[in-house]
């Protein structure tokens, strides 16, 4: 009676892992990069410490390309504006995502 449970607890074992081997290597898609320039300037909107927008939000380190570089962003702790502005470029940011790029310029 026992081999006959260590049996079924064998079988279910291995019906799982090759479950879960079957779904091991799908990955959706990433974002085209226009969108994720979006969701890139979004969290710059939305967060205090913008270094933290450059992890895991853009997939594609080669999508930081497509960020406008002279868009704005308003200004907020943490965005190291002087007083007197109101909004920065984010070109003007000094984030280490958006430096060394090596942009494919048309």
């Amino acid at each position: 009676m026992a081999s006959v449970k260590l049996a079924a607890v064998l079988l279910a074992c291995a019906a799982l892992m090759a479950t879960a081997a079957a779904y091991a290597p799908y990955r959706p898609e990433p974002e085209p990069c226009k969108t994720q320039a979006m969701y890139f300037k979004n969290c710059l909107l939305l967060v205090s410490e913008c270094e933290k927008c450059c992890t895991g939000v853009v997939a594609d380190p080669a999508c930081y390309c497509e960020v406008e570089r002279e868009a704005l962003i308003d200004c907020a702790p943490g965005h190291h504006c002087s007083r007197a502005d109101k909004k920065i470029k984010i070109a003007e940011m000094n984030l280490s995502c958006m430096k060394n790029l090596k942009c494919k310029h048309a």
